[in-house]
C-alpha cells in the first residue's frame, strides 16, 4: 500500500501543478474568457480541496484508507475527462470543482497512513515529499512545453495523467482494508479535538497564505521589477530540486527535534527571506532568496506537529484539515496578494508576505506552548 500511495503522490503533484498552474491559461486560450473567469479554474478546485479534504479526513474511520485513497485516485481520472469533454468554460470550472472535491480524499488518506504506520514518521513524510517533488519537477518542465504545442495538449495531458492514476488505484483495492477507528475516550477531552486541530494548523495556514499568495503572483512581481518571467520557472525548479535533495535530512531533523521546533524555525526563515526580498536592490538576490528550499520544512513540520500532538486514530481528520487549509490558504492568499499589488504595486507584495508569516510565527509561539498539555489532559 505504501508504494502505491507514494507513486500516486508523484502523479498527483504533476496533475495539480497542471490543473492549478495552467488551468486559467487554458480557459483563456480555449474559450477566450476574461481574467476573472479564468481564475476560477484554480479558485474552484482550491475551495473544493478545502471542503473535500476536511470532510473525507473525518470520514476516514468509516471509509478506511484503502477505499478513500482509491476514490481519490479515480476522481482524478474524472477531472481529466472533464477537461477533455469540456465544451465551455462553465462546464470546465464546474466539473473540475466537483471532481476535485472527491480527489481531495487522496492526500488525507496518504498522510494518515504514513503517520500511523509507526517509527521514523518524519522520514516517511519526507519520502512522500520526494515523490511529490519529482512530480513537480517533471510537471514544471513538461507543463511549459505542453502549453506551446496546441490548445488540446493541456486536456489530453490531464486525461493521460488521470488514466495513470488507475494503476495505483487498482493496487490499493487489492490491499486488505485499513480502518481508522475513533475511540470513545477521545470525545471526552476538555477541548474538542476538531478545535484543537484547527488551532494547531492556524500558524501554518497564515504562513501558507502569505507564501502561496506571493508565489501565485510572483510573475507579476518579477514583471514589476523588469525581470524576465521565465525566471519564475527556474526559481521553482531550483527550489524543488534542493527540496528533493534535502528531504531525507529534513525527515531526520523532524524525528530528532520534533515538528513544532522545525515549524517555528522555518517560519522565522520565511520571515527573514521575505524581508530580504523587500529590502534588496539586486534582482539576483531576490531570485536566490525565493529559491531557498523552505517549503518541505513547512509541510513536514506541520504534518509532524499535528501527528505528534494528537492520537493516531484522529490523524485522518487532522490531515484532512491540513490539506484543506492549503486549498483555502492558496485561494485567500492569491486574492489578498493580488489586491496588495493593485493598491501598492509589486513592491508591497513581499512586505505583505512578511506580515502573514510574522503573524503565523506569533500565533505559533502562543499555540504550541500549551498544545501538548491540552492534547493529553
Amino acid at each position: 500500500m505504501r508504494k502505491a500511495l507514494l507513486a500516486a503522490s508523484a502523479i498527483e503533484a504533476f496533475f495539480l501543478l497542471m490543473l492549478w498552474g495552467y488551468g486559467p491559461l487554458y480557459l483563456h486560450q480555449a474559450f477566450h474568457t476574461d481574467d476573472v473567469v479564468a481564475s476560477l479554474a484554480s479558485a474552484g478546485p482550491a475551495l473544493a480541496t478545502f471542503l473535500g479534504s476536511t470532510l473525507w479526513g473525518h470520514w476516514l474511520h468509516r471509509l478506511g484508507i484503502r477505499r478513500a485513497g482509491a476514490m481519490g485516485l479515480v476522481a482524478y481520472l474524472g477531472t481529466g475527462l472533464v477537461a477533455i469533454w469540456a465544451s465551455s468554460a462553465a462546464f470546465y470550472i464546474a466539473g473540475a470543482t466537483v471532481t476535485t472535491f472527491f480527489s481531495s480524499a487522496l492526500a488525507p488518506a496518504t498522510l494518515t497512513f504514513l503517520t500511523v504506520e509507526g517509527g521514523q514518521m518524519g522520514r516517511r513524510l519526507a519520502s512522500r515529499l520526494q515523490w511529490q517533488s519529482s512530480g513537480w519537477m517533471i510537471g514544471g518542465v513538461v507543463g511549459g512545453y505542453v502549453q506551446t504545442m496546441s490548445v488540446r495538449a493541456f486536456p489530453d495531458l490531464l486525461g493521460t495523467l488521470g488514466a495513470l492514476m488507475l494503476i495505483p488505484a487498482a493496487a490499493l483495492l487489492r490491499q486488505p482494508r485499513t480502518p481508522v477507528r475513533v475511540e470513545a475516550a477521545d470525545r471526552s477531552s476538555r477541548i474538542p479535538r476538531l478545535g484543537l486541530t484547527v488551532v494547531l494548523v492556524l500558524p501554518f495556514f497564515l504562513a501558507y497564505a502569505g507564501n502561496e499568495g506571493f508565489f501565485t503572483n510572483f510573475g507579476l512581481y518579477l514583471h514589476g521589477l523588469r525581470v524576465p518571467t521565465a525566471w519564475v520557472g527556474w526559481s521553482a525548479a531550483i527550489s524543488t530540486a534542493l527540496g528533493w535533495a534535502l528531504a531525507s535530512s529534513i525527515g531526520r531533523w523532524t524525528d530528532r527535534f520534533g515538528g513544532k521546533m522545525v515549524l517555528i524555525r522555518v517560519l522565522v526563515a520565511y520571515a527573514l527571506m521575505y524581508l530580504v526580498m523587500s529590502l534588496a536592490d539586486s534582482k539576483v538576490v531576490v531570485i536566490i532568496a525565493f529559491s531557498l528550499p523552505l517549503y518541505p520544512l513547512l509541510n513536514i513540520g506541520i504534518q509532524r506537529t499535528v501527528a505528534e500532538t494528537l492520537p493516531g486514530e484522529l490523524h485522518g481528520g487532522a490531515m484532512g484539515i491540513i490539506n484543506g487549509a492549503t486549498g483555502l490558504a492558496t485561494f485567500a492568499g492569491s486574492v489578498l496578494m493580488g489586491a496588495v499589488n493593485n493598491f501598492w504595486g509589486p513592491y508591497g507584495m513581499p512586505w505583505a508576505a512578511v506580515a502573514f508569516v510574522s503573524l503565523g510565527l506569533l500565533v505559533a509561539h502562543f499555540v504550541y506552548r500549551g498544545a501538548a498539555a491540552i492534547a493529553n489532559p
